[in-house]
């Protein structure tokens, strides 16, 4: 069953500024995840990659880029990826 991978909604105006805030290098990470999970939203081949949030946090999971993490939310039904959050690790919980 070959399914349509996820759209990622437009990133909010705090994400944006703090990738563009990064190297170049840096960028090109974030961005190569965020295509990442547009396929693969809930399973990375390094276990400690993607986590799910529990809680509060339904339907949110946590993505690690060395020291940045990002938080999405995935709307299966939809097949949307929404960021809400990316921030350096000690500040975005």
């Amino acid at each position: 069953m070959n399914r349509q991978p996820y759209t990622l909604e437009p990133l909010p105006r705090k994400v944006e500024n703090f990738i563009k805030r990064r190297d170049r290098a840096t960028q090109e990470r974030i961005n190569s995840a965020f295509a990442y999970i547009l396929h693969s939203p809930f399973r990375h081949e390094n276990p400690t990659t993607i986590k799910p949030l529990y809680g509060s946090q339904n339907n949110r999971y946590r993505y690690r880029i060395g020291d940045i993490r990002f938080i999405y939310r995935v709307d299966r039904d939809n097949r949307l990826i929404r960021i809400v959050q990316i921030d350096n690790r000690g500040d975005i919980y």
